[in-house]
């Protein structure tokens, strides 16, 4: 599975340039998660609990670097598919990111909730 310039036959330039953008949303978006940990580590100090703040910081900053990490196999796993002329391998990286993403906004409401109350 090396998608290196002299493995398998030459794709079309699209489809490889597609799939380099498709890693750059996935580096974009684990960089955002990222910085939206920094920005609650800094900027919401005391969310609910004594220990909310760094909790949901560290989940976000985690999620964002599995998110960059995820990206980048799944272009390998994509640039070899498609230099072998085989279909693209089947993600389980959205549903998973969705999950998580999911579970990070279910406890931030928690935590306002008690922080409110």
């Amino acid at each position: 599975m090396d998608p290196s310039p002299g493995s398998g036959t030459h794709p079309d330039y699209r489809f490889t340039l597609a799939n380099e953008r498709t890693l750059l949303a996935w580096l974009r978006t684990g960089l955002a998660l990222v910085a939206g940990g920094v920005a609650v580590a800094t900027y919401a100090p005391d969310l609910g609990v004594s220990w909310g703040s760094a909790a949901i910081a560290l989940a976000l900053v985690l999620i964002g670097l599995g998110t960059a990490l995820a990206g980048y196999s799944r272009w390998r796993g994509n640039e070899a598919a498609i230099r072998a002329g085989r279909p693209l391998p089947e993600g389980w990286m959205v549903p998973a990111l969705t999950a998580a993403v999911a579970a990070v906004v279910v406890v931030v409401g928690v935590l306002v909730g008690l922080e409110v109350l």
